[in-house]
């Protein structure tokens, strides 16, 4: 009996969790379907061109990111193209004004540069008065203001990088 749990055990672990992808916005978002709630775990943008070398644009990005409310950068490795930030972002639904935060994964190649998101997590009111953070999931209506309130920051730093 205790092999057959193992064995039941390793084949549980090894089996890929259930994830969909679901366009929105110029984005793919990969949902965990296997669960009811539906967290959403990462936010992918479009390959974006840009004539420009890898160590251009780390340093142009690391001086649009500084320059914006809500977003600081936790680091940077020019030699492998990455860009690291948190950002936080205020959007209003459910009539009040809610709190979506996320890492920022700003991934630099020679020419070119990509977005993604993960960790994103809404800001919940908890009994004590402070906030405690929650994954955001594909439910409601809420979820679709918060993901167009981050586009609206990660277009910021779109726009900033072509300037």
């Amino acid at each position: 009996m205790k092999v057959r749990n193992l064995i039941l055990a390793a084949a549980l672990v090894a089996m890929p969790a259930f994830a969909e992808d679901v366009s929105f916005k110029g984005r793919t978002l990969d949902v965990d379907s296997g669960q009811e709630a539906k967290p959403i775990l990462h936010m992918t943008g479009t390959q974006y061109v840009l004539p420009r070398s890898q160590e251009q644009l780390v340093n142009q990005a690391q001086a649009c990111l500084a320059g914006q409310d809500g977003i600081v950068v936790e680091s940077t490795d020019a030699a492998q193209g990455l860009v690291v930030a948190r950002i936080a972002t205020a959007f209003r639904a459910s009539f009040a004004t809610q709190t979506l935060r996320s890492r920022l994964d700003l991934t630099v190649g020679e020419g070119y540069f990509q977005l993604a998101e993960t960790e994103l997590a809404l800001a919940q009111a908890s009994e004590d008065g402070s906030a405690t953070y929650v994954p955001l999931v594909q439910d409601g209506g809420l979820w679709e203001k918060g993901l167009e309130a981050l586009i609206q920051t990660e277009n910021k730093l779109v726009d900033c990088l072509y300037k």
